[in-house]
């Protein structure tokens, strides 16, 4: 079970485990933007007002594409005959959970598991990094649980945490929820009901830094152990996301703080900040982003108060046509009978119909989520003016009102901002290591000798991989061959290959999987232009509910000049089938 995000989301008690709901942060407790000092940009991240005169097109300083192209180092083209009408970025964005507040964060158990294995992610690192050693009644203690709103649980358990536990569940988790105080002032004590748990609101989590730590790093692959402690992809996933819980990061748009946005007569929203992104900012950004570059960025979904981040992967271009001033006027419900008003510098314009592909949240997993990423990509189409000068070039734009078919109907529908992240900016007060975390991830992804004992689904996980560190013939036809043999004769129910390449435009990169000489597969097909690298995990649907043993051949050819690259790793990636 699914819910839209246009809504506002309600659960009843009995709804409380679904982890695919989608949420963020509550704003009044961090900020997702940390920016460092950077040109042109304030410090929430949004781009900095002009000292002299304004921009003099339709968008202003807040959604000037500039700023955004600044903050990404990529140039960006306006003239919208040179703009692509499709693209995708070159790595896809993972799927995990937004580990929700009223969940008590990073600090949720999720496996099911007993001992250790069963802990939080937040405890696993106070276990493996923070020098925690739990007693021995520990683990018998009960931590307060949603699933039984205001049930007994065990105070104890909370005195006892380590030091990144206790500061997830006091600051970023439930303990509003169970602390015997009237936190929302409603005259109620740790109550739960359709709006939360005495105040903590179910969209509250992780997603703010999900999505950057999406397009920064590459997915966990298979759990390993470390100390003594096993970590599964996702509580690996979820410690880098509460390292970018801060990141280097701009916003392009206003940021609605409105539940309700005001609309004027003809349905369009009247506050600056709530009627943005503007729609020519928007389709400049998309389709230099995706189209040109190849390159994932974030958006807020919806435009009132509550925070939906998606990462953003692909779009299409459904419609684009070029249409009289007349046309334009009546598809954004103007009353006015020129558009001088609204943009006088406006000399053309165009109806552009626009598909975009985001990453939706999953529940929290022992096994990789790449490989399924159909199952998580959802789209939202998009209806606008553009606002165009006599040469075709990008001014501005609006959005049109909605139809009979769309959720918004009778009203526009557009994304609050749409914003990008270059990194995570480190919180002194919070006891976790962002190099601790790109260590365990390192090792997620590296050869392992042996299949994992991590339960997916009722199979078994399992990855064979190889380094290899070889040079990638340029501009060379027979490329570069690598091959591994696999000797266990399992049944393999979803079947995947990671790589790891380093190369600075991977769009000159043909790669292609064989199995005992026989061509399976080319996973890579010169996409990705001017992308740099490949840190991807790719389903290969052709050898699921197939025995796993054999040869298999990784064939990777640059067949274009001047850039080099490296064949870093490689393997297969598996969900084995329960025997029998």
């Amino acid at each position: 079970m699914r819910t839209t995000h246009s809504t506002s989301i309600s659960l009843s008690l009995a709804a409380t485990a679904l982890l695919a709901l989608s949420g963020c942060d509550d704003a009044a407790q961090t900020s997702p933007v940390d920016t460092d000092s950077l040109d042109g940009v304030n410090v929430d991240g949004t781009p900095a007002k002009p000292t002299g005169e304004a921009k003099a097109d339709a968008w202003d300083y807040r959604n000037d594409p500039a700023a955004f192209a600044r903050f990404a180092a990529r140039d960006f083209k306006y003239t919208l005959a040179d703009l692509p009408k499709d693209g995708a970025s070159a790595n896809t964005p993972w799927p995990d959970t937004y580990w929700p507040t009223y969940q008590d964060g990073i600090n949720a158990r999720y496996t099911g598991d007993e001992g250790v294995n069963g802990f939080s992610p937040a405890e696993k690192y106070d276990l493996a990094f923070n020098g925690w050693m739990p007693d021995a009644e520990f683990a018998a203690l009960k931590p307060y649980s949603t699933s039984s709103c205001m049930g007994a649980f065990d105070k104890a358990y909370y005195d006892k945490l380590g030091p990144l536990a206790r500061y997830i569940s006091t600051k970023r988790g439930n303990a509003e929820a169970r602390d015997g105080v009237d936190s929302d002032d409603d005259m109620k004590i740790d109550e739960c009901d359709g709006d939360g748990y005495d105040g903590v609101e179910t969209w509250w989590g992780l997603c703010h830094a999900w999505v950057p730590a999406a397009l920064n790093e590459p997915e966990p692959i298979h759990p390993i152990e470390f100390r003594g402690v096993t970590f599964y992809p996702s509580d690996i996933k979820a410690l880098m996301m509460q390292a970018y819980n801060r990141s280097r990061s701009m916003i392009l748009g206003g940021r609605c703080n409105t539940k309700t946005p005001e609309r004027d007569e003809t349905g369009r929203i009247k506050d600056p900040a709530c009627r943005d992104t503007n729609a020519g900012s928007f389709h400049v950004v998309v389709t230099n982003m995706l189209g040109r570059h190849k390159m994932a960025f974030a958006e807020d979904r919806t435009y009132d108060y509550q925070v939906w981040n998606q990462p953003v992967f692909k779009y299409e271009v459904t419609k684009q046509e070029e249409i009289d001033v007349k046309k334009a006027l009546e598809l954004i419900g103007s009353k006015d009978a020129d558009y001088s008003k609204i943009n006088a510098k406006a000399k053309r314009f165009a109806e552009v119909h626009t598909r975009l592909y985001y990453v939706t949240e999953s529940e929290a997993s022992k096994s990789p989520k790449v490989p399924e990423i159909s199952a998580y990509t959802r789209t939202d189409n998009y209806r606008y003016v553009l606002e165009l000068d006599e040469q075709g070039a990008i001014l501005g734009g609006e959005w049109i009102l909605g139809t009979s078919t769309h959720p918004a109907w009778g009203q526009s529908f557009q994304p609050d901002f749409l914003w990008f992240s270059t990194g995570p900016v480190a919180e002194f007060d919070v006891p976790l290591d962002y190099d601790h975390i790109k260590e365990l991830l390192e090792l997620s992804r590296k050869p392992i000798a042996e299949p994992t004992d991590g339960q997916a689904g009722e199979g078994t996980a399992f990855a064979q991989l190889e380094e290899v560190d070889a040079v990638i013939p340029d501009n060379d036809r027979t490329g570069i061959s690598r091959s591994l043999k696999i000797d266990r004769t399992d049944v393999a129910a979803v079947v995947s290959v990671q790589l790891d390449i380093t190369h600075p435009y991977v769009g000159d990169l043909r790669i292609e999987l064989l199995k005992d000489g026989a061509s399976v597969k080319v996973l890579w097909e010169k996409r990705g232009g001017g992308a740099d690298d490949i840190h991807e995990v790719i389903p290969v649907t052709e050898l699921n509910d197939k025995p796993l043993n054999g040869e298999y051949t990784l064939k990777v050819v640059d067949g274009a000049r001047v850039d080099e690259g490296k064949l870093a790793r490689w393997g297969i990636v598996a969900e084995l089938k329960p025997a029998n």
